[in-house]
Parts: C-alpha cells; structure tokens; sequence
C-alpha cells in the first residue's frame, strides 16, 4: 500500500486517470449517454465531418444543416481542433468516441490546473486542486455544453504559459503558450475566447499593481513588450481560426450582437451561488430563475474552507485588489444591470447568448484564491479549521431537521409518490429523479456534509486520510449531479443504432422530395434534432435548430411561403423561373446523380424545355459551376440556393466547393505549429532567454 501511495503521489498522471474513471464512472457506462447539445447539435456535425472524410469528400462544407454551412468557420463545432481531426480521420465520430474525447478534455483540464497551481502552491494542494477542478460545477454542471468543456480544457495550459512567460521569457515557454492559445481558441466557445480575453487583461493589470509587493516575481523588466510578443506569436499561430473566422463572420447571423433581451438569458444567477456549498438542490427549484444546467458553481468544502481563511487572514487592501475580477465575472455571469451596461459600452460581450458561460472564470478564480488558502492552512494548521468544520456541521444538522419538517409538512416527497416503480431500473431510476424535492435534495446533500465534515474533524492531521475524505465527497457528488444536467436514460447502444440507420459513408441521395425523403426516426425527437445530418440527407422538413446559420438561408426560412415551396422539391431540380410557384421537375428522366457528397455534386441533365437548375444548398462565395467541364456563372435563386442557366439538351454539370484558398492558410498554419514545436524541443534553442 505505501507503495502504491509513493507511486501515485511520484506520478501525478496515474491519479488524475484514476480519479477520472471512477468520478465519471456513470458517464463511461454503457447504461446512458450525454445528453442534450452534445448529442443534437455536437456529435452530428462531428459525424458530417468525420462520415466526409471517410467518403473522400472535404469537409470544409457541411451540407445538411440549414441547407449547407462553410464548417470550417461554424465557431460552435471546433473545426480546427487537431483532436476532432485525429478522431474524424480515423475511428470516426459516434455516441463511444465523442463521451472519451469529453473525458479526454476534463482529464487534461485537471492536470493543466495541477501545473498551475504548482508555479505558486506545494504540490499536495495543486493535486487537490486539478482534481477538484475536474469535479467542478462548471463542468459536471455543464457537462452537456461539449465546446465549453474542450475550453476547459485547454485554458489551464495557456494559463500555465502566461505565468510562466512572465516568470521566465525563455523561447520554449512562448512557443508552447502560443501552441496552448491556438489548441484552445481553435477548439472552443467564443464566449470562453472573449471571457478569457478579459480574465487576462485582469491578470495582466493584477501584476502590475501589486508589481513590488505580492506578484513582483511575476513582473519582469520587459513585462509589457513580453505580454505583447507572447499575444502576437499567438496569433500568429492561430491564423487560420482568426482568417476563418472573420471571413464567415460576414455572413452568418451570429456574425453581429445578440439583441440585449437575447443577452440576459440563461445567467448564472446570484442565488445559483448556494450550490458552492449544496449542488444537488438548486436542480429542484425555480427559485434560480436561470437554465438547469447553468446554476453549479461547487469547488468542494477545502476549497471553500480555503477562501473563508484567505479573507480571514488576508489585508482588505489585498482582498479588493484580487476581488475585482472575480466580482467582475459574478456580475458577468450574472446577466441584469450589469450585463446591460457590459452589451452597451464593453467590447464583444453583447455577442455572448448564454450568460453562464462566464462563470468558468468564476470558478477557476475561486479554485485559485481557494488554493491559497489550503496552503496557507496546511503551513499554519491553525485553531480556526476546526472551528470551520464544526460551524459547517451545525450548519448541516440543523438543515437537515429543517429539510425533514418541510418534507413531512407539504408532504412534497418521493415517500408519498405513487408513480415510482422499480421493476425497470433506469425507468425507477428517471423516476426518483424526477420526483426527488428541493428539500429532498437539501436533506440528502447535508447528511452526506454532516458524514464528511465529521469524518474531517476526525482524521484533520492524516494528510492521506483527509485527501481520500475529500475526493470520496468530489466524486460522490458528481454522480448525483450527472442525471440532472449530463446524462439521458437511453443506453449508448440504443443510441448508436438510431444514428447507424443507414450505411457509412455518404451516399448518393435519391431524388425525391424533401417532405418525401427517408430520415432516421426516433422515438425521442428531441434528443436527435438534427435529423438531416443523421440522416446524411440535403434538407430538413422542419428548420434545423442549430445556431449558426447563413442570413440568406434564415431569410428563406421566415419567407414561410418559399419554404412549404422548397420542401416540395428535390435537392436538385429544374425550374422554368426562380420565381415561387414556378414549373419544376426532377424526375430521372431528366435528372441522373453520379456523384453527391460534402461539397460536391456531379449530374447528368436531359433538358428540354426548363431554364434553370438548381441545388438547394447555400450560395456561399466558394462554389462553382461546371456543365460539360466549363465554368460558367452561377446565380442565387429562392432567396438563397445556387442556380445555374441551363441550354436545352443533355449536359454534364458539377458543383464544388473550392476550399483552395481555406487550404492554403491552413497548411501555413500547420507548417508554423510543426516549426514552433521542433523550435521548442530544442534544448539550447528553447531555453534562450529573449528578453534579458
């Protein structure tokens, strides 16, 4: 056994791999899967991507969403992350391998954080720190918001570069950051890009406050053109994110500010803040006033306990200057007045929907601030720990008595609910969920604080002990947590058999019309909103609820007319007009498909009396238009779709996407990352220190 201690504690990775498998242990079961946006709106653009380049087609264009989006610019899906490329080119993405990259993402998280916290910390807190940061309410809590999880991800290691470049500005360390903001500006939410903007000015402004006193060895001669260089290399190695994105910026609806009512949805509300605490409920309560999944801010009882002695022991001079970020973001986070004056009079945060995507600095603030007081605890081991632990015990016993009167009282309980049955698990399961009261859950989460905070006050000198007490809590309360915001009741088999209704690959699409076409059929509709991409079918009977959409394509769905009109006809057909109501036609007589992917359509025409053709995707910049292997002007017709004149006679036409230009940004991009890496590994070269 002290081996097994000695080992772990040698190597960190082992025990971050560890605490994952078993804190996640329900997520990793084949009983239930991720629910919500990572299954209808993550994994099928995920699965377009990975199902194009298994049928040799460029994924650059994704055709069955909203009629055709320019992917490699859709911010929602992490295009250029090189993760989704080694997963989209190889295994390819299902219900299996889009839950291990998620689970991929919190485990570099926790060991991105543990690398933080040891720049300032001892090494045992900055291990209970990762590992409390992969258990944290931000991403247990938002288990569902895939993109915001890659961020998760990604952060603590241009974190860890930040502080490092400044302790040190050696080239390796200003290579790998720049390599970190590229793996996390590529991957993510630009609500978390435009979040960590601010974090870091904050952090920058921090340091140079208090650049004689609490921060100076992070203040170097050359700290402003250090900060600079460092933001310019980062770019430069995120050229093609910031080239793509910019450029499709131009043309998709969330390419300009959300309206201001649109800005104050979904925060994460000031009374969400009783979750730091008690997690499990503020599930059951619309006393929140915010979405489910945005009101878990836990850090677990050290980390509390940590702040409460920071601010105990700490100067007010020093508490105000290290708050304004943190009150910052709370409000951020929060939406209200704040959010208003913000959408107003401060940059790219009137571009942000959901409010409680901010709180990640929240919670990476506080798990910081936290970590400073555990060490300060662990060096001084003062009088007031216990006094904490007993306060919270009380605290605990007397909500529990409370949670038991209430509970008898309304008589709002599981024990008086007839609806329960156990005769299937997962169906008893989903019902105890779902019937579980507010008071229930208050009653639940304090026994268990009550067993914990005892069994601390016991075993307070075993540093061991108290470790184990405290991840048992971690990983005890995630599995709570998971079934209300993270995972659905169908098993991950039931799952996949939905999506694997047709064959790999992307396969030549019948002609026949839209309202006629064959698409998956779940039971659940919810769970698999997208169905055309499933489906691997151009067009959807009713609008794709997917954020990203070109304008022309959003004025053709509110033209309700012109869409009953589309929906009548083939992804490809002849018209006389482009006019609604117009004669068309796309019977095989006159229309034969050779060939029709991801940005790619060839056919044969036998034309005799109709004078355009066209193809119901998008008329974005980059297509073009062949007949009988000759370029010719392409037009848009119905408001958004690609129409070509055709002369009368048997022709040849194709359509493709031309990604050229795309391509080409992304191989120098790719040539600068190869380069920054070699430099990097370089023993001399990569300790060379540029600034002296």
């Amino acid at each position: 056994m002290q081996k097994t201690r000695k080992f772990l504690y040698e190597y960190p990775f082992a025990i971050f791999i560890l605490f994952l498998l078993v804190a996640y242990m329900p997520v990793l079961l084949p009983y239930f899967h991720l629910k919500n946006d990572v299954l209808t709106q993550n994994l099928p653009t995920r699965f377009v991507f990975s199902e194009s380049l298994r049928s040799g087609f460029s994924p650059f264009w994704n055709p069955y969403i909203h009629f055709g989006n320019p992917q490699y610019g859709d911010m929602n899906n992490g295009f250029w992350n090189p993760i989704q490329w080694l997963i989209g080119s190889t295994v390819g993405y299902n219900i299996y391998t889009i839950t291990f990259e998620e689970m991929f993402y919190i485990l570099i998280g926790g060991l991105g954080m543990y690398k933080v916290c040891k720049e300032f910390f001892k090494k045992d807190t900055a291990i209970l720190t990762g590992l409390t940061y992969m258990c944290c309410g931000f991403i247990a809590g938002r288990l569902q918001y895939f993109c915001w999880i890659t961020g998760a991800g990604f952060f603590p290691f241009v974190l860890l570069y930040f502080i490092r470049i400044n302790k040190n500005a050696i080239v390796s360390n200003f290579l790998l950051g720049a390599i970190s903001v590229f793996l996390f500006v590529a991957s993510t939410h630009p609500g978390l890009i435009i979040g960590a903007a601010y974090f870091f000015l904050f952090a920058i402004l921090l340091i140079y406050f208090f650049r004689k006193s609490y921060l100076q060895n992070l203040y170097q001669k050359h700290f402003w053109l250090v900060n600079s260089c460092f933001l310019l290399l980062s770019c430069i190695l995120s050229i093609i994110v910031i080239v793509s994105n910019s450029e499709v910026l131009q043309y998709i609806s969330r390419g300009t500010k959300v309206s201001l009512p649109e800005s104050l949805m979904t925060p994460t509300t000031l009374p969400s803040y009783l979750s730091l605490a008690f997690p499990l409920p503020v599930h059951k309560s619309g006393a929140f006033h915010t979405d489910i999944a945005m009101r878990n801010m836990y850090i677990g009882i050290a980390h509390l306990l940590g702040i409460g002695y920071i601010l105990k022991t700490t100067s007010l001079k020093k508490v105000i200057g290290f708050g304004w970020p943190l009150v910052f973001f709370i409000l951020l986070s929060a939406g209200s007045y704040f959010k208003i004056f913000a959408w107003h009079y401060l940059p790219y945060l009137g571009f942000v929907r959901l409010n409680g995507e901010f709180s990640f600095f929240v919670i990476v603030i506080l798990l910081i601030y936290g970590s400073a007081g555990i060490q300060k605890m662990l060096e001084e081991k003062p009088r007031w720990t216990k006094k904490a632990l007993n306060f919270l015990l009380y605290l605990c016993i007397e909500i529990c008595l409370l949670s038991i009167i209430l509970i008898f009282g309304a008589r709002n309980s599981i024990l008086f609910s007839s609806s329960i049955s156990f005769s299937n698990f997962k169906t008893g399961l989903k019902d105890l969920i779902d019937d579980t009261s507010c008071w229930e859950l208050f009653l639940l989460q304090s026994m268990i604080l009550v067993i914990v905070t005892i069994l601390l006050k016991k075993y307070l000198f075993s540093k061991t002990k108290v470790l184990f007490i405290l991840l048992a809590n971690l990983v005890i309360t995630t599995w709570f947590v998971l079934p209300y915001t993270g995972l659905g009741m169908m098993s991950k088999k039931a799952v996949q058999q939905v999506i694997d209704k047709f064959p790999k690959g992307i396969q030549t699409q019948d002609l026949v019309a839209i309202n006629d076409a064959d698409y998956i059929q779940p039971k659940n509709n919810s769970q698999f909103q997208l169905i055309a991409s499933y489906s691997k079918k151009i067009g959807s009977k009713e609008p794709d609820q997917y954020p990203v959409q070109l304008r022309t394509n959003q004025q053709m769905i509110n033209d309700t007319a012109l869409y009953h009109f589309i929906k009548k006809q083939s992804y490809l057909f002849l018209s006389e007009d482009t006019a609604l109501m117009t004669s068309t036609n796309f019977d095989n007589q006159h229309l034969q498909v050779q060939t029709a992917g991801a940005g790619f359509i060839k056919c044969t025409i036998h034309n005799d009396q109709y004078k355009w053709l066209t193809l119901l995707q998008n008329n974005y910049k980059y297509w073009k238009v062949k007949i009988d292997n000759k370029p010719v002007a392409h037009f848009t017709g119905f408001k958004t779709f690609i129409s070509v004149p055709v002369p009368a006679g048997e022709h040849v036409v194709e359509f493709s996407f031309d990604s050229t230009r795309i391509k080409k940004w992304a191989y120098l991009n790719l040539i600068l990352l190869i380069m920054a890496i070699a430099i990097a590994m370089i023993p001399n070269t990569g300790k060379f220190k540029l600034f002296k």
